[in-house]
């Protein structure tokens, strides 16, 4: 008997006398994906560029049949480049450019209808954030990319990152680019999804979701909003607050599993750190703990560049003294700006195909940033002395806290360490 959820079986069917064996059918390791692709590709001539041992590494999850889709859609890529190119009829051989194109199209089935599409965005769509960016690239594109290399060295990478800071200051951005530069395989839960009107619901999706990164790894967990999923304990007794104590328990149990796990990264984004349980925030758990800031006069520019590539400008817009004049404006204020300056150009004359200084100057008047001075200061004072300003202050006045700050034993490396980015 087949069965793929074998705890629907009834136990009395599972006792000795009736099914005496129990055989659990796993998907294959790698040696075991190697043997597969052989199989599947002892009739199709292979470029001898073509590692497959290396195909079969990166093929983490895939089951007998994905390896099957794989090997026809890279046969189908390599006909219709030979196509298009005119070759002489036959079987053209497969390069691993062919192999790298079908990775793209077939992913693992176990992760069909949990994962999301890897977001397009590159570094490149977020301006400024030079530091910050660079230290993502090491946390996250590299032990994913070079985990041989980390290997080698028995350096330990990290296992979960948190990014925080005000609202529109590309948190979830930069956890998209991250995403789309490692190529992984690419989980993202909300608090709607685990907050589930059945008791049990949420934490078994939780556990479900890490088990399949598992399988599916490199996998990156993404938590938007984590302060929702990872809220503090304690306080007055009620069913919501039940009910996230029991997430955060499953989510501390299961980031402490990925422990022996290779090649799984969580990263959350929040913009009240002060909200989130201490037990996550210590070393092994989120090992990076990154402070996105609002943009400085470099960063706006670069911004209002990005949001204005795919927009005509008129040649009296002059970005620089734009982002003079937009200082404390976050990164979504300012793609608001060029939004709009496009609105008004529209609604001055809709056959317009340009866009003025002065419709950037009307919305620019029109605009007042969210964050204020004494709102980055006391974000500074919060990061140089947590006991200077306590959250209630923050939640008092409408505002979110800052950040916790420290460097732990167990991180791999001084540049893998708790750190900030002023």
């Amino acid at each position: 008997m087949f069965n793929r959820r074998v705890d629907s079986i009834d136990p009395a069917l599972r006792r000795s006398g009736r099914f005496d064996a129990e055989i659990e059918v796993t998907t294959p390791n790698e040696e075991e994906c190697f043997q597969i692709l052989k199989l599947y590709t002892k009739k199709i001539p292979l470029d001898t560029s073509v590692d497959l041992q290396a195909i079969a590494a990166s093929c983490n999850g895939y089951v007998g049949a994905d390896l099957e889709a794989l090997c026809r859609e890279a046969a189908m890529r390599a006909a219709q480049k030979s196509s298009e190119t005119n070759e002489v009829a036959g079987m053209p051989s497969l390069t691993m450019e062919d192999w790298k194109h079908a990775r793209s199209v077939v992913g693992p089935s176990i992760t069909r209808g949990v994962t999301v599409e890897i977001p397009k965005v590159s570094w490149e769509d977020i301006g400024g954030l030079k530091d910050l960016k660079k230290k993502l690239q090491l946390a996250v594109e590299w032990p994913l990319k070079h985990s041989a290399a980390f290997s080698r060295l028995g350096v330990s990478p990290v296992r979960g990152i948190l990014l925080h800071g005000r609202p529109g200051c590309s948190k979830t951005t930069l956890a998209k680019a991250a995403a789309h530069a490692a190529q992984a395989s690419f989980f993202s839960l909300s608090g709607a999804e685990l907050y589930s009107m059945y008791v049990g619901e949420g934490e078994a999706l939780l556990r479900n979701t890490f088990r399949r990164a598992r399988l599916a790894a490199s996998s990156i967990i993404f938590f938007d909003e984590a302060d929702v999923v990872a809220a503090k304990r304690g306080g007055k007794s009620s069913s919501n607050i039940a009910v996230g104590e029991r997430l955060l328990s499953t989510l501390l149990t299961e980031m402490d599993g990925l422990e022996q796990a290779k090649g799984i990264l969580v990263l959350a984004a929040t913009n009240r750190p002060h909200a989130i349980d201490a037990a996550l925030m210590r070393p092994g758990r989120f090992d990076l703990v990154l402070y996105v800031p609002p943009p400085d006069l470099e960063a706006r520019y670069e911004i209002l560049n990005v949001h204005t590539r795919e927009m005509k400008v008129d040649n009296d817009v002059d970005l620089k003294q734009i982002a003079e004049d937009t200082e404390l404006f976050t990164g979504a204020e300012l793609e608001g700006l060029c939004r709009e300056a496009g609105i008004v150009a529209l609604r001055e004359d809709i056959s317009a195909t340009i866009v003025c200084h002065r419709h950037f100057q009307t919305v620019r008047k029109s605009l007042k940033p969210a964050l204020t001075v004494e709102e980055v200061n006391a974000y500074s004072s919060f990061m140089k002395n947590p006991s200077l300003i306590s959250s209630s202050s923050f939640r008092s006045s409408g505002k979110d806290s800052s950040e916790h700050i420290f460097t732990g034993p167990k991180a791999a490396s001084p540049s893998l360490s708790r750190s900030s980015v002023p």
